[in-house]
């Protein structure tokens, strides 16, 4: 049962710049570390319009105790959905993605709170990274083509000649410590696995990569299109082989609760819904937070609380919750109105993520008629 709080939504960067407009990213990193600083992208451009590939966006980093807030960098590698997937790799470095004008080229920053400096440049782009060890990459001019929501503009799309090369793109692997580059699996690998023969009718592309907790393997999504039709496989990789979870033609946002399974909104067993899903592929529906009939939401956990978000409603209204796997506490933390002039591209979904504490939730919203990141202290619903 749906339990109502009162809960209090943190605009933190008022006091720093009112007029600007500013947000964290996608719904599977954290922005907000166990120091309570905060991470933030801010924007000069109003967020209704696209990003823009000559007007950069700040990169800011906000002490939630002390109220201030600090300018670190600038970025020309963004969108709204993923900003520069900027994110923590633990309490003292964090990394986020730029376009670098002199090699023309994207790649990868990062930064030590501790010694007040960028301490590392990557020749590619972050999509996913597992602490200071490693990170995963993706070809961000192949998503261009293909889903520009997701993407950075310094560099144009793929062509349809070079959409239909399958051996020279795919995913990368770089070694945090030595920036050694290898090509891990290319699309044709990912292609082969349980081979159709639409597949050859088709253009692919892989996308949203999560890494295992454990730093053992990956899950990614294999989307191809026939047309303007779309399919959709999980795929799992353990840096050698690579199987399909689940391929019933449709998978949306994931994510791992643990090492063994993923909670994510997909089709199974011939019906769409929120189900739990293992390694083995077999999949279970979770009843709760299907029942409520939101569609995919974005869900993150820590521990066995899991915040998912909706789309807005007819009266344009979006929900956020936080719901326990083991108890079935439900609770309805905000519900937040989006104008109808955010679509598309310019949408803002609440992508709502855990601090690394596990004690805030940061997530992104226009109810104020400006894209701006908020911060939801749950350390009293935790201790219920």
């Amino acid at each position: 049962m749906e339990e109502p709080v009162n809960i209090k939504l943190i605009d933190f960067l008022t006091n720093y710049d009112a007029e600007s407009e500013t947000f964290g990213g996608y719904y599977d990193i954290a922005t907000v570390n166990n120091k309570g600083q905060v991470l933030s992208h801010l924007s000069s451009i109003a967020s209704v319009n696209l990003p823009s590939d000559t007007v950069p966006v700040d990169i800011l980093i906000t002490d939630l105790y002390h109220g201030t807030t600090k300018k670190i960098a600038q970025s020309k590698a963004y969108n709204w959905q993923q900003g520069t997937r900027l994110q923590w790799l633990n309490e003292e470095l964090f990394v986020f993605n730029d376009f670098d004008e002199d090699l023309i080229k994207y790649g990868s920053k990062v930064f030590s709170t501790k010694e007040n400096s960028l301490i590392k440049v990557f020749d590619y782009p972050v999509q996913a990274i597992y602490k200071d060890q490693y990170f995963l990459s993706i070809n961000y001019q192949r998503l261009l083509a293909m889903r520009p929501d997701y993407v950075y503009r310094s560099l144009p799309p793929l062509q349809q000649s070079e959409l239909k090369s399958l051996k020279d793109d795919g995913i990368w692997k770089i070694d945090y410590a030595t920036g050694n580059t290898t090509m891990l699996h290319i699309i044709e690998d990912v292609v082969n696995v349980d081979i159709k023969d639409i597949f050859k009718d088709c253009t692919h592309k892989l996308n949203h990569v999560i890494i295992q907790p454990d730093g053992k393997g990956f899950m990614f999504i294999h989307r191809y299109f026939q047309g303007k039709r779309r399919f959709d496989r999980l795929m799992y990789s353990d840096f050698e082989t690579i199987k399909v979870l689940i391929d019933e033609e449709y998978v949306s946002h994931c994510y791992w609760l643990d090492n063994e399974t993923i909670l994510g909104y997909l089709k199974a067993n011939g019906e769409n819904g929120y189900y739990y899903l293992g390694l083995d592929g077999v999949a279970t529906l979770c009843p709760e937070m299907t029942a409520l009939q939101l569609g995919d939401g974005h869900p993150s956990s820590f521990g066995d609380w899991i915040v998912f978000d909706s789309y807005p409603d007819k009266s344009r209204m979006q929900k956020l919750y936080l719901f326990h796997r083991k108890t079935k506490q439900l609770h309805c933390l905000a519900e937040l109105f989006q104008s109808t002039k955010y679509k598309n591209e310019t949408r803002c979904d609440l992508h709502p993520r855990f601090s690394t504490s596990g004690e805030y939730i940061s997530f992104d919203t226009v109810y104020q008629g400006k894209r701006r990141q908020h911060v939801i202290d749950i350390k009293s619903i935790l201790s219920l």
